[in-house]
């Protein structure tokens, strides 16, 4: 059925039916009510398409990340939801599993005008192509990025915060601290070492490439990669991990080769996940603020969406002591 004939079988105007489809205009109650009886009772539906094509908006977002996985990013995912639902915003959340083509793909939702802009936590994109991208549509990173200059974003200082975790741990007696990270080239990574060098340079600790290993994310594989590590006859006394899931794999191999934690070894996590104080003891970790970093991304798209120009944000981040850490 066509607008027209709806507006034939209410007795009302075509323009009367659009006001009440859209929720556009003045319209008396009782319109509305009229109009809204007669769509349900013919089973009428406005073309969604053709209205979105007329306001050049689709009042959708993409949300684009590796791995549905992670539990860090699924709070910010519902943060960005929640505060996207407030403006009337509704959001398409899409896995590349790390695939070059699934990101072009859904990045050609945005430059197509399928979604009315991204917001992108993790992917392979490079700063070139992010460039290229934020000149034709509304972008924003979130928590990782690769552009700085061009491309708005919104993170934690991940080199004062692992600064911060490691160095806490060198106060607390530990002088060999090992480094459990993932070989990839996220900034977050490559900023958690740096903060992890920092901290031993300023309290006068060399650093050494044999405490550092790495794994890939996973908590079964945590327990592998760490008792290979301590196979290999490494001796350490504190461990930082660069996500809280590594570091609960991390604490069953050292219990299972016969340490204790923190006795022996204290360990410190990232990201102040539900592996952080489901483990047994509970994880010291950096808790980054998942719900701001939400609702900052999704404000900071909505001025580009709008022509405006957002500022960077960098939050801040906490230190949650727990027992791992805390004898």
């Amino acid at each position: 059925m066509t607008i027209k004939e709806l507006a034939k079988l209410a007795n009302v105007s075509v323009a009367t039916v659009s006001r009440v489809m859209n929720n556009d205009g003045v319209v008396t109650e009782e319109t509305r009510k009229k109009v809204l009886k007669v769509a349900n009772e013919v089973g009428y539906h406005s073309n969604l398409i053709g209205r979105n094509l007329r306001r050049r908006q689709t009042d959708n977002i993409l949300v684009m990340l590796t791995s549905l996985s992670n539990t860090f990013c699924n709070k910010v995912i519902r943060a960005i939801d929640k505060e996207a639902e407030k403006s009337g915003y509704s959001i398409l959340v899409c896995a590349t599993n790390g695939d070059k083509d699934t990101e072009k793909k859904y990045v050609n939702f945005a430059r197509n005008k399928l979604v009315d802009g991204m917001i992108i936590l993790n992917s392979s994109i490079t700063k070139e192509e992010m460039q290229e991208y934020s000149k034709a549509f509304p972008i924003v990173q979130c928590c990782e990025y690769v552009d700085k200059k061009f491309t708005p974003y919104v993170t934690v200082d991940s080199i004062e915060a692992s600064f911060d975790a490691v160095s806490r741990l060198i106060k607390s007696g530990r002088k060999r601290i090992a480094f459990f990270t993932v070989d990839n080239d996220l900034i977050s990574t490559k900023e958690r070492l740096e903060g992890y060098k920092k901290a031993l340079k300023e309290n006068h600790i060399d650093f050494d490439p044999k405490l550092v290993f790495t794994g890939n994310y996973g908590y079964r594989n945590a327990i592998s990669q760490t008792e290979a590590f301590m196979d290999s006859g490494v001796e350490f006394d504190g461990l930082f991990a660069v996500s809280d899931r590594m570091a609960a794999g991390a604490i069953k191999a050292i219990i299972q080769k016969g340490k204790t934690v923190p006795g022996d070894v204290a360990v410190t996590g990232f990201d102040n996940t539900d592996a952080s104080y489901i483990t047994t003891p509970s994880i010291t970790t950096v808790a980054q603020p998942a719900n701001d970093l939400g609702k900052e991304a999704f404000n900071m798209l909505c001025k580009l969406i709008k022509k405006e120009k957002p500022q960077n944000k960098i939050l801040d981040y906490e230190i949650i002591s727990r027992e791992s850490t805390i004898n």
